[in-house]
């Protein structure tokens, strides 16, 4: 009796369906970071939020304060996706501006087919600037004023 064993990436996607290509992601995950996104999460923010950065993919990977954005072959798992589909503490886009069912089913797709992105490049260090004169005026930091007892 001989038996066969077949192993499947995580995420795999069903026989004959293509996989999601880089034109994929040219056309339905790009437009929506660039949109959505790059505003405050990427190496051209002011002030990039939660050390995140998703203008390239090692930047996606790494991720910022939270952990990775996106795990490849995880779609459903991924930060991201439940970031867009407004689960947990992390609401993104802000604003209750949520992004259509089927743009969530979209990132899915890509991430479970691994996240195909032609975008190069190193992640660059999100520049923190700390304002300790700044600080400094927070009420905790202010010397005790007199005050009077009372009556």
């Amino acid at each position: 009796m001989t038996f066969f064993v077949l192993f499947a990436a995580p995420g795999a996607l069903v026989a004959g369906a293509p996989a999601p290509s880089i034109d994929f992601f040219e056309k339905k995950i790009r437009p929506v970071l660039t949109k959505h996104c790059y505003e405050c999460h990427s190496a051209q923010a002011k002030k990039p939020k939660a050390g995140l950065l998703l203008d390239s993919k090692a930047g996606m990977l790494k991720g910022g304060d939270s952990g990775p954005a996106i795990v490849p072959g995880k779609g459903k798992e991924s930060l991201i996706v439940k970031a867009m589909m407004h689960e947990g503490d992390t609401k993104m886009p802000p604003r209750s501006e949520k992004v259509g069912k089927e743009v969530v089913a979209d990132f899915v797709k890509w991430i479970d087919s691994g996240a195909p992105d032609p975008r190069q490049g190193k992640v660059t260090a999100v520049k923190r600037v700390i304002d300790v004169d700044q600080g400094r005026t927070f009420w905790s930091f202010r010397p005790l004023a007199a005050a009077a007892p009372p009556r």
